[in-house]
């Protein structure tokens, strides 16, 4: 009787709940990996496919040698075959290598491209990964880009080419096409075009999956890459497998692992993901159970790869599962940065709390798991010198399938609202213009959908958001409008109260609703490269749950909101604007003692005196590694003496940046060794600045710039410093850039600088003599340009490690380096590359 009350008794939103519950559950069922196990691939009406016929994952040039293992001869072959001249006459000779995935076409390429005899043979070599999208225009641009390494703006498809032809005219060129799957003769013909004007000798190497390919593109026959054999499988394997391992455990481990190895049938990619999976498996009968699974029966006629990526991902934790099937909704060759991919998790509850550890750190700690599995791969390093990685495509369809039904990427006109997709809980749309974007198809996910992804190409979306879209979205843990042209948001955004990660980069809008404050719920708010926007909403301190602000540091904005302070859970705030009025003062700054990474802190003319600086506290801040001081204007230079020696870090910061500090001398704390863990120094434009501080008594500074002082005129032996450290030990990098009134530098011992690799001056029209001792036995490169006053090269000659040397607009070191007849030549001849006035003096006349 009382159960019976009980139950008449339910509230009805907990009616709802449970249905909702019974709903997941069947969602689950109908995606479940028994599909998976027992089909092997999806199905066909689902518009997935496994392969990298619908996306590729880019490649880049560099690689291990360590991948060497199996394709010795292999790599020998081709090598000879580019160092030969096409005997059939042809200036441009085109060898296709032809492959199945995941054989290892593009890293017999890396290899070879980056081979010693080829990089001495070829006067220019260029990478690009082409794919399924054969844009000609885009390729192209990838050409010149890799030829000069800058950004091509260039648009028309005429200037392009000739401007490739330009580069290309008189030079004898290696070009590698990876991934070349178009079969159209008309789209290579336009193609190669310019490629005609190149010397004699010339090479371009197509990687391609297609024999079709390989005889419409190839003028000489295609070179089809074998299997490895099963011993070099296993080799392949043991380096994963058994690091970090003894060699007695090796041992008993081989004859189970060989019988793996077989399994892999040739697949390098097979033999690296399984050698990822056996690392974690410390136990024979382990070993021995992948071995005898069933997950390896699949038909010949199947992708032999992914019996492999399905046995990798059925082992990983249940957490690791979920992030990973959570990444599909990000397009193929997506762009994974670590940090935002993890903010993207949190938003979204996939990362389990463990004790007091940071979520991000977690987070962190589930992509590395990742990244060692070969779910992701390294890409390349991004213009804030962060790793950038991404998804091999038959992986990321792996993903697209295990997550069918939960997640859904819509492609502009390439799909529907299909009645399947109507459990969505995780969208991401490619739309080409956000005002087509009707709210009418989200109705059906109006209590469902957690994610919603909005991607335009190349920003092409431009508009408003559908003012009544968010009244339909009240669930959103996550989403992302960045980079699609949006000039306003609607204040219906405060409809989503469970939002917790928001992103709104690279946007037009002048200003946020102020309704924004309302999302009490938001961790993260990316705000980066909206140049337009004025002001922050006023009381953003009302998101007390904020812990990532993310601005640009270009400071785009007047000011900061008032109280900014009250944000005492922040660890990210990439840049903070002096105000002089209460609540924007520096002193808000103080209760964040969560801040990490990187933070600007600019208009620091607005602060006063010393005390007022202390106030920021950043001595106790211990987890920031990068900082940097702005002043607007020079102002009373004893003041700002005052306010940066209040502004001490704390000792673990790595960079400082110091930019138009009007201050004559530079605090003591700056060269403390005892109190400084300083790797890189950039003091920029400290135009009343007439000495340096001592920083070669810093024991750990690597890379040191100064630029844009006008006041100082003389360096000497207080440079580098005094007391048992000295010296730049550990320097390797040193920059003088725009310093109009230097004149002299001297004052270095033979011990001073003993790691120096990099020394480059610029710009220094008063610069007479140079310091250089031949004793800095580690420099390779010098770069002297627009020194006209510099006399000559040290008496004593440069350092024998030189390999570099650049001389540019510097009239009398010009002549005196003159081949054979300068008064210096003697001094430089045995460089390995010498370039004056942008022209490099070939080696015939070095060797002379």
């Amino acid at each position: 009787m009382v159960f019976s009350t009980f139950k008449l008794g339910l509230p009805h939103e907990i009616s709802k709940l449970q249905k909702e519950l019974e709903g997941i559950a069947s969602e689950m069922d109908s995606f479940s990996l028994t599909q998976l196990i027992k089909f092997g691939f999806p199905r066909r009406d689902m518009g997935i496919q496994l392969g990298s016929t619908s996306c590729g994952s880019s490649s880049v040039s560099l690689v291990e040698e360590m991948n060497l293992i199996g394709r010795e001869k292999q790599k020998e072959e081709i090598v000879e075959m580019l160092l030969t001249e096409d005997v059939g006459g042809n200036n441009v000779s085109v060898i296709p290598i032809v492959g199945m995935g995941g054989l290892g076409k593009t890293t017999l390429a890396q290899i070879v491209y980056n081979n010693e005899e080829i990089v001495k043979d070829f006067d220019l070599r260029m990478w690009v990964y082409v794919s399924v999208d054969f844009d000609v225009i885009r390729i192209t641009k990838s050409i010149i880009e890799s030829a000069t390494e800058r950004s091509c703006k260039l648009l028309d498809l005429d200037p392009i080419q000739v401007t490739v032809q330009k580069l290309l005219r008189g030079k004898k060129f290696l070009l590698v096409l990876d991934d070349l799957w178009n079969e159209n003769y008309g789209d290579w013909d336009v193609l190669r075009a310019p490629f005609r004007v190149g010397l004699r000798g010339s090479k371009i190497l197509v990687t391609t999956r297609s024999s079709i390919v390989s005889s419409i593109v190839g003028t000489t026959p295609p070179y089809y890459l074998p299997s490895l054999s099963d011993e070099d499988c296993w080799k392949v394997m043991k380096q994963r497998a058994f690091l970090n391992w003894n060699s007695d455990e090796n041992e008993r481990f081989e004859v189970i692992g060989k019988k793996i190895a077989k399994k892999c049938d040739g697949l390098p990619l097979a033999a690296k993901t399984l050698g990822s999976v056996l690392h974690s498996k410390t136990s024979e009968k382990d070993w021995d159970t992948l071995l005898r699974s069933e997950l390896w029966d699949l038909p010949q006629d199947k992708n032999e790869i992914f019996p492999a990526l399905r046995l990798s991902y059925h082992h990983l934790p249940t957490h690791l599962k979920r992030c990973f099937a959570y990444c599909s909704i990000f397009p193929c060759n997506h762009e994974f940065e670590i940090d935002n991919l993890v903010l993207v998790w949190m938003a979204e509850g996939l990362i389990q709390p463990v004790g007091e550890q940071r979520l991000e750190d977690i987070g962190s700690d589930y992509f590395s798991d990742l990244l060692w599995r070969c779910f992701f791969q390294y890409s390349h390093v991004n213009i804030h010198n962060q790793p950038v990685y991404k998804m091999h495509d038959v992986i990321h369809s792996m993903a697209q399938f295990i997550s069918a039904g939960m997640c859904f990427r819509m492609e502009d006109d390439k799909g529907c609202w299909y009645p399947m997709f109507r459990n969505v809980r995780h969208l991401s749309l490619n739309h080409k213009n956000i005002q087509h974007i009707t709210s009418k198809p989200f109705d059906r996910w109006r209590r469902r959908l957690r994610t919603f992804l909005v991607m335009c190409e190349d920003g092409a979306c431009v508009g408003q958001i559908p003012s009544d879209l968010f009244l339909k979205l009240g669930r959103l843990r996550m989403l992302d409008l960045s980079c699609i042209g949006i000039d306003e948001l609607p204040d219906s955004i405060d409809h989503l109260k469970h939002l917790r990660y928001l992103n709104l980069s690279e946007n037009r809008f002048q200003k946020l609703p102020e309704s924004i404050d309302n999302l009490v719920g938001l961790q993260t708010l990316k705000l980066r490269n909206c140049f337009e926007l004025l002001e922050l909403p006023k009381n953003l301190k009302n998101l007390t749950n904020l812990r990532h602000l993310d601005l640009d540091v270009k400071r785009q904005l007047n000011s900061m909101p008032s109280e900014l302070g009250r944000l005492i859970n922040l660890q990210t705030l990439s840049a903070f604007i002096v105000g002089k009025e209460k609540g924007r003062s520096v002193a808000e700054l103080k209760n964040m003692r969560f801040l990490r990474g990187s933070i600007c802190i600019t208009n620091l003319e607005n602060v006063m005196n010393v005390m007022e600086a202390k106030e920021a506290m950043l001595d106790k801040k211990p987890h920031l590694n990068k900082v940097e001081f702005q002043w607007n204007n020079f102002g009373d230079r004893f003041i700002q003496q005052e306010v940066l020696a209040g502004l001490q870090p704390h000792e673990n910061v790595k960079e400082l940046q110091v930019t138009n500090y009007g201050g004559i001398i530079f605090p003591s704390w700056l060269s403390d060794p005892l109190s400084c863990k300083l790797v890189s120094i950039h003091l920029q434009s400290c135009q009343r600045c007439t000495i340096l501080p001592p920083l070669g008594q810093l024991p750990l500074l690597k890379s040191l710039y100064i630029e844009s002082m006008g006041d100082l005129v003389n360096v000497d032996h207080r440079f580098c410093g005094f007391g048992t450290v000295r010296g730049f030990p550990s320097l390797e990098s040193l920059k003088f850039h725009d310093m109009p009134n230097l004149t002299a530098w001297k004052g270095l011992s033979p011990a001073d600088m003993p790691c120096l690799l990099e020394l480059t001056i610029v710009d220094c029209p008063r610069l007479v003599t140079l310091p250089l001792l031949h004793n800095l036995s580690c420099l390779e490169n010098l770069d002297i340009s627009r020194c006209p006053k510099l006399q000559s090269l040290p008496e004593e000659g440069l350092p024998t490690s030189l390999k570099t040397l650049i001389i540019v607009e510097s009239v009398i070191l010009k002549e005196r380096c003159k081949v054979e007849e300068g008064e210096d030549w003697c001094k430089i001849k045995t460089i390995q590359k010498i370039e004056i006035d942008y022209i490099e003096i070939p080696r015939r006349s070095q060797r002379i």
